[in-house]
């Protein structure tokens, strides 16, 4: 699979990173690779291998005189808790409204293999990272910050949806292989459209787009509109891969619009997701009762992380779910690409049709069993 291509007179490479298993050794020679300074914004960053991996490499970059600015939503605190090893890098302490929001996720979603109870202890790495002159953690404020991207010396961004955790380095707990995407992008022009578009709302003006979300300072949400525009611009295709797929009775009804108009629609969810399981199949059951079975309808054996949506025009993958809370109450970040015949977009279309080479199709409504006050719940909680 050929991963990357360059873009001329603009300077810049994009570089698709598959799974964690190739997303952390490309974000860690680039952290190895910081002369001047290091921005990492994420969501879940776990105390587990990886997560001291990628630890280790920001203070071998602090230690040779990198500056480097670290935040991690305390919203993801409740996540790293509740599930796979218990253990948080930042979040060392939690508040009384912090534990029992744990536990009831503990008790709604056990998770199998995991321990019931970890202590989160201040490693030596930890106390370095926290202590370090040229290294800056925002840990404790409370954002509701979904997104996760890496910014090296103004001229490297990587985004997408891998968490800092193990699990999407390889398999959970549970044994289930973690799927999703990153992008690693190279050029100034690049990241000071990021950062326009971030904090200002301004087009790129580049051969890529960069849609956000943004809960603060001020509230900027657009992921709904721009995946709703390119359900209704599609014209002969829609690929939509989501790891939480709440059913949003706008967005069913522009899919069933979609197949109804002739696009060939393909859905596809993990057959059995981490969180809200039961309503992604009350979701995609409600789609193929309303299409008559007519869309193709696919589930994967990996807990599929990703949030991608693919016309035939147009190509989008980032941190955004489609669910109420990703649409209004969490500050999201999403790449889009026009789908012309590059080698990124080609290897973006190849990695896709490779999940659904290992997925197991569906043709009827009827295979499809979920609990309903489950999804009532869980549609109440996302």
């Amino acid at each position: 699979m050929n991963e990357s291509y360059s873009v001329g007179e603009k300077h810049g490479a994009f570089t698709l990173l598959v799974d964690g298993k190739r997303a952390f050794p490309e974000i860690i020679r680039a952290i190895d690779a910081a002369k001047r300074s290091l921005l990492i914004n994420m969501f879940i960053w776990r105390d587990d291998e990886i997560g001291n991996r990628v630890a280790g490499a920001v203070l071998d970059a602090a230690n040779r005189g990198v500056r480097v600015e670290i935040s991690v939503d305390r919203y993801g605190v409740v996540l790293e808790k509740s599930e796979e090893a218990k253990r948080s890098f930042f979040h060392k302490k939690q508040s009384l409204a912090e534990r029992f929001k744990i536990r009831a996720l503990e008790i709604m979603f056990p998770m199998p293999g995991a321990p019931k109870h970890a202590e989160d202890t201040e490693s030596e790495l930890y106390r370095a990272i926290l202590s370090h002159p040229n290294i800056k953690v925002s840990a404790d404020e409370f954002k509701a910050d979904h997104s996760k991207f890496y910014v090296i010396d103004d001229e490297v961004l990587i985004l997408g949806g891998v968490n800092i955790e193990d699990k999407e380095n390889g398999k959970d707990m549970q044994g289930r292989e973690y799927g999703d995407y990153m992008v690693k992008i190279v050029g100034e022009a690049y990241v000071k459209a990021f950062f326009a578009r971030l904090e200002r709302g301004e087009p790129s003006g580049l051969d890529c787009e960069f849609g956000v979300n943004v809960k603060r300072p001020q509230r900027r949400f657009e992921m709904e509109e721009k995946y709703l525009s390119m359900i209704r611009s599609a014209k002969r295709e829609l690929h939509i891969t989501m790891a939480y797929f709440s059913p949003l009775r706008h967005f069913l009804d522009e899919i069933v619009a979609a197949h109804e108009r002739g696009v060939a629609v393909t859905v596809m969810i993990p057959e059995r997701a981490n969180y809200q399981n039961d309503s992604n199949y009350k979701t995609v059951k409600k789609l193929m009762k309303r299409t008559k079975n007519g869309i193709r309808l696919l589930l994967s054996p990996k807990m599929l992380h990703t949030k991608l949506v693919v016309t035939e025009q147009t190509a989008s993958f980032g941190s955004t779910n489609i669910t109420k809370k990703a649409f209004a109450q969490l500050s999201e970040l999403n790449l889009f690409v026009e789908r012309e015949p590059t080698p990124f977009v080609t290897s973006l279309i190849d990695a896709m049709e490779n999940e659904y080479a290992l997925a197991r199709q569906v043709e009827e409504a009827g295979e499809l069993h979920y609990r309903v006050f489950r999804a009532a719940l869980e549609g109440l909680l996302v």
